[in-house]
């Protein structure tokens, strides 16, 4: 059997379909047994849609690169599915190995370019090998903590013979816990006296909404979310919900000084800008999770679900913490409709697509909308790498499988996977695009303001661009909302594809 065969045989038998990419001449060879191709017009816009299918589905998704060339296009992205713990397989054609030795046009040391998003990483040297990498591939990927791996195939590799025999891979729900650990921490909990949880992004990755909340519940101690983490992690509406942490080390410190035990359970620390070299000093830290870092305290790995339900009856009631209601949330969003700022758009943008999942790359004005938006399960998604132009392709991956999602981007986040447009509107994937235009990159903006003054207004920090005639021109349905923002109606209606452009303060916004 061809490598071919034994390539397109594999990917059917373990469901990696549809492949998504760019493909070149190196990759041409590989694909001819591939019959569910989505093409995008960029590589990074494959890996964007892939990563956005990955999160959703929570299983392996194949992407194909245009060798060294597509793996350099595709590297931001790449960076940010490794971030987001999205399990990628990642697949790029290699020149023709008999001529490797003289450095031919398209070829290069992919694995080594590989290695800086990648968990595992090799070149297919022979056919035999195709089905047992590409299996080996899958199973690494979809491991906590998950993220992409990468696999290069010469392109002679795919016209050799080979042998094909059928075997599956391991599908587990790594239900992870050891029962001393929870031993220990449940008895950490029971002799601290004001205990604090940071829940995160693992919360949402695992389906542990229900335990967090019931654990909350049980402890009656404060909530509190992650810094920038990329997913929902505790539900905002419920009363033991705190807030965000901010991510500056300082503001982490003062927020959470009074506790003396704090529990990061499926969550990490995500720090910017610089504030101070130490974080939480002299403060006992227990962190829970498959994903964590092991930059702080003492570290469990643990499946914060298992784990969560696991402890429940082993600890007992610490405090009666109850949130106050935000009597101010609306009135500020009222007052704020005259100059179209940011609250209110995020309020009105809240009312009409409460039910829909948000893809949130509008930077300046992300944590206003997590405020009126809110957090639940497979509610909110953005870039943990703080990468921009991820949003827009992204929710087009998460789109083929859920129509019910609202794209909220920038003008500036835009411009950098406007070809997704294409994509969207060829394969008829639904699309319902905010861009909230600013007239220029305000979270650079506000960042020069706080630590470079001088430079706040500089001329490249304001790029002027007319969104309306580039979007119209991929054929997408495009309108300018007036004051009242009743325009979201219509983005809200149908599956097909639509943008509506808001205008906005333009105003810098104070956030550093």
């Amino acid at each position: 059997m061809k490598g071919y065969k034994i390539f397109g045989n594999v990917l059917r038998d373990l469901k990696l379909s549809p492949v998504l990419g760019n493909p070149g001449t190196t990759e041409l060879p590989m694909l001819r047994d591939i019959s569910n191709y989505v093409l995008t017009l960029h590589d990074g816009i494959a890996v964007g849609m892939a990563d956005g299918i990955a999160l959703w589905t929570r299983k392996p998704v194949l992407v194909n690169l245009h060798t060294d060339l597509g793996l350099g296009n595709a590297m931001a992205f790449l960076m940010t599915a490794a971030r987001n713990h999205s399990p990628l397989i990642v697949t790029a054609g290699q020149q023709d190995q008999r001529h490797l030795a003289y450095e031919p046009l398209l070829s290069g040391n992919l694995t080594e370019m590989a290695d800086n998003f990648a968990k595992y990483r090799t070149e297919v040297r022979k056919p035999d090998d195709i089905a047992y990498e590409i299996r080996k591939a899958y199973q690494i990927a979809e491991e906590p903590p998950r993220g992409p791996v990468f696999l290069s195939f010469p392109m002679d590799v795919m016209e050799a013979e080979g042998s094909y025999v059928y075997e599956d891979v391991a599908r587990s729900t790594h239900n992870v816990m050891d029962e001393d650990d929870v031993i220990a921490v449940a008895n950490a909990i029971n002799d601290a006296k004001n205990p604090a949880v940071i829940f995160g992004s693992e919360i949402d990755e695992f389906d542990a909404f229900s335990e967090a909340m019931a654990f909350a519940e049980k402890l009656g101690c404060p909530v509190y979310s992650e810094p920038l983490g990329n997913r929902s992690s505790y539900p905002s509406d419920d009363p033991h919900y705190a807030g965000e942490l901010y991510p500056a080390a300082a503001l982490v410190d003062l927020d959470l000084m009074q506790y003396d035990l704090l529990l990061f359970i499926g969550s990490d620390l995500t720090l910017y800008p610089y504030t101070t070299d130490l974080i939480l000093p002299g403060k006992r830290k227990i962190v829970i999770g498959l994903n964590n870092r092991r930059m702080i305290g003492e570290t469990y790995r643990a499946n914060p679900k298992i784990f969560l339900a696991r402890i429940l009856d082993l600890v007992h009631r610490k405090c009666n913490f109850r949130r106050s209601r935000d009597y101010m949330k609306l009135t500020d969003a009222v007052r704020d409709k005259k100059k179209m700022g940011q609250k209110y758009v995020s309020y009105r943008i809240s009312k009409y697509f409460s039910d829909f999942t948000m893809m949130d790359e509008a930077i300046s004005v992300s944590e206003t909308l997590r405020h009126y938006f809110g957090y639940r399960p497979n509610g909110y998604f953005t870039a943990r790498s703080g990468q921009i132009g991820w949003a827009l392709p992204a929710s087009l991956g998460i789109a083929m499988y859920n129509p019910k999602v609202v794209t909220v981007v920038g003008d500036g986040s835009l411009m950098y996977s406007i070809q997704a447009l294409w994509t969207a509107k060829h394969y008829g994937i639904p699309l319902k695009l905010i861009v909230l235009e600013n007239g220029g990159y305000n979270i650079l903006r506000s960042y020069a303001m706080s630590y470079f003054p001088e430079i706040s207004d500089a001329e490249y920090l304001r790029p002027e661009m007319d969104i309306e005639s580039i979007v119209s021109s991929y054929d997408i349905d495009v309108r300018i909302a007036d004051a009242e923002l009743k325009e979201l109606e219509w983005l809200r209606s149908g599956s097909d594809q639509k943008a509506l452009i808001v205008k906005m303060d333009r105003s810098i916004p104070s956030m550093f």
